[in-house]
């Protein structure tokens, strides 16, 4: 086991509603305005130990809504350096009557206050590095108080447009708001980050030709069981329909650019697929030797797992890596990073584009295609706005109609990944 590094979690209570609502505070043993949290115990994952030590310090049950952030710093023990990992959670309390009693010896008051009180409270006596957290936590509550999770994240790639727009128009807000919270979670967490800047970007865009989706169409075949002779047709049915790319597993990439030279048709390829379990060192060799033999445009897949537990760190790390080692070559491939947005929350595909694209990759793009589902409007559209004139969003996953395929585009898709290609364009 990893001696070094020290995890803890815990949370930000709320409870009631709207104007009524509370917020859980603590004053600890240093005399600053907290919030409850504590080691995490051998065999707990960070949930438990969020609820578990909730409880412990003031006696509160919760259950957990949301990830809320995670902040990292060294810190010495028995003189030796060590790197303390701390995430916190929103909750909300199980009974809304209970009152809350500090039970740990470290805790000496715990206590609700309203939500702008406590927010006034935290910043006079809060810790610098937890900043953020009042101004994510009320975007993440205006996420969650108005469904759209359900409303506007699960709203159904092929929705009448009208809905769509309709909708679009009423979350936006919270959608930008949510935006710029995570942009100002990313400066306190990891201020070595350079963000890239907000542009400006409205939705939804013009409506989309056959012939702006034809020339956004990679058409694609990642199934393991795809043989040469599968590689070869659909590269000679791209070719045919004037599709700008084929996407490929690294298998065939030497074989479909011969394939393909001289043709306007070229080849992109994936690493790190699809489950984004590669090592960085390991991706940057994948990308020298898929260029080497012929991709011009290589999909990366980001470590999900970290990302899972917002260790945006290690993600940043191993796109950072690709980019560095795709800028050393030439021609220089385009590099796409794979999200795989299904796996994620909403705030977590926030910051997963906005590391990405200040990491200094081509596309960002939602999805592998092998997880739970694809590409969906709400996610596109975040990224589209994170990416602005910085980078491009590619959608993938699930785009197997014209419909689904031109709602992509007019909420900021520039390409799209699917084994549908030709049916869209019919």
């Amino acid at each position: 086991m990893n001696n070094n590094i020290e995890r803890a979690a815990g949370g930000v209570v709320v409870r009631g509603q709207g104007a009524e609502r509370e917020v859980l505070l603590i004053n600890d043993a240093y005399d600053h305005i907290t919030f409850p949290k504590g080691h995490l115990e051998p065999g707990e994952d960070w949930e438990t130990a969020a609820v578990r030590e909730v409880a412990e310090e003031t006696g509160i049950e919760t259950r957990i809504l949301a990830p809320l952030g995670r902040v990292e710093y060294m810190i010495r023990r028995n003189d030796k350096p060590v790197r303390k990992q701390v995430r916190l959670f929103l909750l909300e309390a199980v009974d809304e009557t209970a009152v809350p009693h500090h039970q740990a010896e470290e805790v000496r008051g715990a206590y609700y206050l309203p939500f702008d009180a406590a927010a006034s409270e935290h910043e006079e006596c809060g810790y610098a590095s937890w900043s953020f957290i009042f101004q994510k936590l009320k975007a993440q509550l205006a996420w969650l108080d108005g469904q759209w999770e359900r409303k506007w994240r699960g709203l159904a790639n092929e929705s009448d447009a009208a809905q769509i727009d309709s909708t679009w128009q009423a979350v936006a807000p919270v959608v930008t708001d949510l935006i710029a919270a995570c942009r100002e979670e990313l400066r306190v967490t990891m201020p070595e980050l350079t963000l890239a800047p907000q542009g400006e970007v409205s939705l939804p865009l013009a409506g989309s030709t056959p012939d702006d989706i034809r020339g956004a169409i990679e058409h694609t075949l990642l199934k393991p069981e795809a043989s040469l002779v599968d590689i070869e047709n659909i590269c000679r049915e791209a070719v045919a329909q004037q599709f700008p790319l084929v996407c490929l597993n690294p298998q065939f990439v030497g074989h479909a650019a011969r394939l393909l030279d001289g043709e306007k048709t070229n080849v992109c390829t994936v690493i790190g697929f699809p489950f984004g379990a590669t090592t960085a060192h390991g991706l940057a060799a994948e990308v020298i030797e898929m260029a080497a033999k012929g991709a011009r445009e290589i999909d990366m897949v980001i470590p999900v797992g970290s990302m899972v537990e917002d260790d945006v760190w290690t993600v940043y790390h191993h796109v950072a890596t690709v980019v560095r080692a795709a800028g050393a070559l030439t021609p220089r491939p385009i590099i796409k990073v794979i999200l795989e947005t299904s796996a994620l929350t909403f705030d977590q595909v926030i910051k997963a584009a906005c590391v990405a694209v200040a990491a200094g990759v081509n596309y960002i793009k939602t999805s592998t295609g092998f997880h739970r589902g694809g590409a969906t409007i709400a996610d596109v559209s975040a990224m589209a706005m994170i990416a602005g004139d910085v980078a491009k969003v590619k959608a993938s996953g699930g785009v197997r109609s014209r419909t689904a395929a031109t709602q992509m585009m007019r909420y900021g898709a520039h390409r799209l990944g699917t084994s549908s290609g030709v049916a869209l364009i019919r």
